[in-house]
């Protein structure tokens, strides 16, 4: 059986990360800077539904609520993803990764876990079908693949914003110069949003989401 307090730290961090999508998303409204801003906005939602998962006392919201969101944004990424290729030829549009991430959290909520006893946490038990452990480990293991490639890859950034789009190379990476704003310089807010968006701490969020998920999709088996 695996320690409650390990539940709790995941939904502590997995609330962070959404606390961080959420300034980010609020930062690039400010900046009228839309690069990413579906990636924030998927990984606020997800982070905090996936605390409610990891401690069942966190859950909110009614299921349907959630189910409709991820389905939305599955089919979002999904059509982003098409049109990646369609305009910059055969790649792997960074898009579908959370595109398999929206279909997780889905797969999620069609086969629950129950809570324990115990303060509140997950339990590794449910009361009704459990998820196939086949379809569980390929889905783990492809958001394994992601966070560390994600690490890897010298394109600091590209998981949020895409190796294609111009704004995704921010402050530190080796990619494409961020395009200029009118305000930069002279504005906090853009300011705030350039220390915020950094490379490394985008990326760092989708690996920590990255785990988290895959760890959860085990748990399910």
């Amino acid at each position: 059986m695996t320690p409650s307090w390990l539940y709790y730290l995941f939904g502590v961090l997995m609330l962070g990360v959404a606390a961080y999508c959420l300034v980010m998303t609020v930062l690039s409204v400010a900046t009228n800077r839309p690069a990413g801003r579906d990636v924030d906005i998927s990984h606020a939602c997800m982070g905090v539904s996936m605390a409610g998962m990891f401690v069942a006392g966190w859950a909110f919201g009614p299921d349907a609520m959630w189910e409709l969101a991820f389905a939305a944004l599955l089919v979002w990424f999904v059509v982003r993803s098409i049109q990646s290729l369609l305009r910059f030829g055969l790649h792997l549009p960074h898009a579908s990764i959370h595109a398999v991430m929206s279909f997780s959290m889905l797969l999620m909520y069609w086969f629950p876990m129950g809570a324990s006893s115990a303060g509140g946490s997950m339990a590794m038990s449910s009361t009704g079908p459990k998820l196939d452990s086949g379809v569980a480990f390929v889905l783990a293991f492809v958001l394994l693949v992601s966070a560390v490639f994600t690490l890897a890859s010298p394109n600091k950034g590209a998981s949020h914003f895409g190796m294609h789009a111009p704004a995704y190379a921010m402050v530190g990476s080796p990619g494409p110069a961020r395009p200029a704003h009118p305000d930069d310089g002279t504005s906090p807010t853009v300011a705030l949003e350039e220390l915020v968006a950094t490379p490394w701490l985008v990326d760092a969020s989708h690996v920590v989401m990255c785990i988290g998920m895959g760890f959860l999709l085990i748990l399910m088996t």
